[in-house]
């Protein structure tokens, strides 16, 4: 499931709730749910600073049985040098909720990959 917005905080809770019924669709449980909303809304905190001014904001939703990934991406100029703050709070609370994280970037985008994996599913 793709889904693109305005790279702009309003449109966040937009990619939080995407995630959260599609979590459902994915057999995770009430809580792992939550923490994914949660690591969705954080991950965005940590891509929207490098956005590009009136660019879009990209959002993959790849389904599995027991565990759902995202993946959200956002034009940056110079992101190939672009990265996000993995100092601060919005990282330690990313990587507490998700199953894995995972940061890329080329020369026009920056992207964070979050997976999060309901308990004894299949990796």
């Amino acid at each position: 499931v793709d889904v693109r917005v305005p790279a702009s905080g309003a449109y966040v809770a937009t990619l939080r709730l995407t995630a959260a019924s599609l979590g459902a669709r994915c057999d995770l449980t009430i809580d792992d749910i939550e923490d994914l909303r949660l690591a969705v809304d954080e991950a965005c905190a940590l891509l929207l600073p490098h956005a590009q001014a009136g660019s879009t904001m990209h959002a993959r939703f790849e389904l599995f049985t027991g565990r759902l990934a995202v993946t959200t991406t956002v034009e940056a100029p110079d992101a190939s040098v672009a990265s996000p703050d993995r100092s601060g709070f919005a990282w330690s609370v990313l990587s507490a909720l998700a199953s894995d994280v995972q940061v890329t970037g080329d020369e026009t985008s920056l992207a964070i990959t979050v997976m999060k994996r309901r308990e004894g599913a299949p990796a």
